[in-house]
C-alpha cells in the first residue's frame, strides 16, 4: 500500500478494485475511496469489460501463470499515458484476487516513436541524396546500399549484399580496397579510400568511399554507414593539373626573372625620380631663401609671404617624395626576420617623438613584454608611422593618451596603438589606409602617405591591419604579424 510504484489488487468476481498503492493513485490522481469503487476496465479506454475477459480468460482458468501485455491508462484529469501490465492470479487469497504491476512506459514508447521516424526519415534522405550510402554488420559485410550506390556501381541491392559488392570494383582496386576494407572493420576503426567502380557496360568511375562505426545507445559498435562520392571529374583536373605542371614551372621561373628585372628597373626609376626630382626643389627652396635674406626688404608683406609658401611647398614636395620612395621600396625590401623586442623599440620611436616636441605633455603607456618575430626596420617604420599620426592628432587634445599593446582574438596575437585624439568618421574608413587619401583638412600636417606605408609593411609580414574610430573620441588601430 506504501509502495510509489504502480500496484494493484482486484477482486476476480466483480474486478473491483480491493488495494492500491500510493504509486497508482500519485499517477491516476484519483483517492482510494474513488478507485475501490472502480474496476481496472474504467481506467482501460482501448478495453472494454468483454476485451479485458478475452484477456484474463487462461489466467482464470490456470493455464497461463503470467500475463503481459501493453495498453494505456487513463488518469481522472482525462490525460492518458502508455503502460506495460504484468498480471497474476492469486487463487490461494480469499477471496481470490488479481495481482497487477503496471509500469509507465511513455518514455519508451516515444523513443520507438523517435526511432520510427528517424529510419523513416534515413531511408527518405537515402533515396533522394546525390552520393551512395551503404551500410554493414560488424564484420563489414554489406546490408544496405541506396539507389544512388547502385547507379555508381551499375549494380543491384541483391547483388551488393554481404561480399558481392567487391565485384562492383576495378579488377586493379579490388584485393586492395577489399583487404582494407575488411582490416578496418576488424580494427573498428574509420575508413577512407579513393577507387574505381567499372559497370558491366565497361564505364570506370573514380569514387570516394568513407565509413565510421555505427554505435547503439550504449556506445557499442553494431555496424558501419558510409557514402561513396563520384570524384572522377576532380580526378580529370588532377591529370589535367600534372599534365600542366612542368609548362607552369617554366612560366614561374620566366616570370621571376621578368620581375627580377622589373624590380631593378623600378629601383633605377627610383633613385632617378629622388635624384632629378630633388634638384631644382632644392634650387627653388634655396633661392627662395637667398631672396628672403638678401632681399627681403624690397618685398612687401605679401610679397614675403608667397616666397615663404613657396619654401613650403617645395619642402612638403620633398616629403612627398621621400614618402613615396619609402612606399615604393616596402613591396620590394626582402624581409630579415628575427625575434624583436616590440616594447624596447616602441620606447625608442616615443622617446625621439618626446625629443623633437619636448613642449608635448603625452600619457604614453607602453605594454611590457611584447615579443614579435619581424623585420626590425620594417616594423619601426610601422611604429614610427603609427605613433606620429596619434601624435599629431591628440595635439588639440588636452589631455593627450596613446596606448600600445596587444590581446588575443581566436588563438592570434593582435596589436594595437589607440590614442583619445580627434578620431574619423567610420563611413571612411576604407579610404583610410589608400595612398593621398586624408580625412582630415590642412589643419594637420601629413603626405597622406604614412598609413598607405604601414598596409603595406604589415602585408609583407603576411599579417592584416584594420582601424576603428569616433568623431571626437579618438581612434584605434589594429594589426597581427
Amino acid at each position: 500500500e506504501n509502495s510509489y510504484d504502480e500496484l494493484y489488487l482486484f477482486r476476480t468476481d466483480n474486478l473491483k478494485f480491493v488495494l492500491v498503492s500510493k504509486g497508482a493513485l500519485n499517477n491516476l490522481g484519483y483517492t482510494t475511496e474513488e478507485l475501490i469503487n472502480l474496476t481496472p476496465v474504467d481506467i482501460k479506454p482501448l478495453l472494454n469489460e468483454q476485451q479485458f475477459e478475452v484477456l484474463i480468460r487462461r489466467l482464470r482458468r490456470g493455464e497461463q501463470e503470467l500475463l503481459v501485455f501493453e495498453t494505456v491508462h487513463q488518469r481522472k484529469d482525462g490525460s492518458l499515458y502508455d503502460v506495460e501490465i504484468r498480471l497474476q492470479l492469486a487463487a490461494e487469497e480469499s477471496p481470490p484476487v488479481f495481482i497487477a504491476i503496471i509500469l509507465d512506459i511513455t518514455a519508451r514508447k516515444q523513443a520507438e516513436m523517435a526511432l520510427r521516424e528517424s529510419e523513416q526519415r534515413y531511408h527518405v534522405l537515402a533515396k533522394v541524396v546525390p552520393v551512395g550510402i551503404f551500410r554493414t554488420d560488424m564484420e563489414g559485410y554489406c546490408i544496405y546500399v541506396n539507389e544512388c550506390w547502385q547507379d555508381l556501381a551499375g549494380m543491384k541491392l541483391t547483388q551488393a549484399l554481404g561480399d558481392g559488392w567487391v565485384a562492383a570494383l576495378h579488377a586493379d582496386d579490388r584485393q586492395r580496397v577489399s583487404t582494407e576494407w575488411y582490416q578496418a572493420a576488424q580494427a573498428q576503426r574509420g575508413f577512407r579510400i579513393e577507387c574505381r567502380f567499372r559497370k558491366p557496360d565497361g564505364r570506370v568511375s573514380w569514387v570516394l568511399t568513407q565509413a565510421e562505426a555505427e554505435r547503439d545507445a550504449n556506445g557499442r559498435i553494431v555496424g558501419y554507414v558510409g557514402t561513396v562520392t563520384d570524384i572522377s571529374a576532380r580526378k580529370q583536373a588532377e591529370v589535367k593539373l600534372a599534365n600542366q605542371r612542368d609548362m607552369l614551372e617554366d612560366l614561374v621561373v620566366e616570370r621571376t626573372a621578368e620581375l627580377s628585372r622589373s624590380n631593378r628597373e623600378l629601383e633605377s626609376f627610383s633613385y632617378s625620380v629622388s635624384h632629378d626630382l630633388r634638384a631644382p626643389l632644392r634650387t627653388i627652396d634655396g633661392f627662395s631663401q637667398a631672396l628672403l635674406e638678401d632681399y627681403g626688404s624690397c618685398f612687401d608683406e605679401a610679397g614675403q609671404d608667397y616666397l615663404h609658401r613657396v619654401r613650403a611647398a617645395s619642402q612638403r614636395m620633398g616629403d612627398l617624395i621621400d614618402a613615396l620612395l619609402t612606399l615604393s621600396r616596402v613591396s620590394r625590401y626582402s624581409l630579415e626576420r628575427n625575434p624583436i623586442d616590440f616594447s624596447q623599440l616602441a620606447h625608442a620611436v616615443v622617446t625621439e617623438l618626446q625629443e623633437n616636441n619636448p613642449d608635448r605633455e603625452v600619457e604614453i603607456q607602453i605594454a611590457d613584454d611584447l615579443p614579435v618575430e619581424g623585420d626590425v626596420r620594417l616594423l619601426r617604420t610601422l611604429l614610427e608611422n603609427l605613433f606620429s599620426n596619434a601624435w599629431k592628432y591628440t595635439s588639440t587634445v588636452e589631455h593627450a593618451q596613446i596606448e600600445f599593446n596587444r590581446r588575443e582574438e581566436n588563438g592570434e596575437t593582435v596589436y594595437f596603438i589607440r590614442d583619445n585624439g580627434v578620431g574619423f568618421d567610420m563611413r571612411y574608413v576604407d579610404k583610410l589606409f589608400g595612398a593621398f587619401q586624408r580625412l582630415h583638412g590642412t589643419e594637420f600636417e601629413g603626405t597622406g602617405i604614412g598609413l598607405a606605408t604601414v598596409q603595406r609593411i604589415i602585408h609583407h609580414h603576411g599579417g592584416r591591419v584594420w582601424a576603428e574610430g569616433e568623431t571626437g573620441k579618438g581612434a584605434s588601430f589594429y594589426f597581427t604579424l
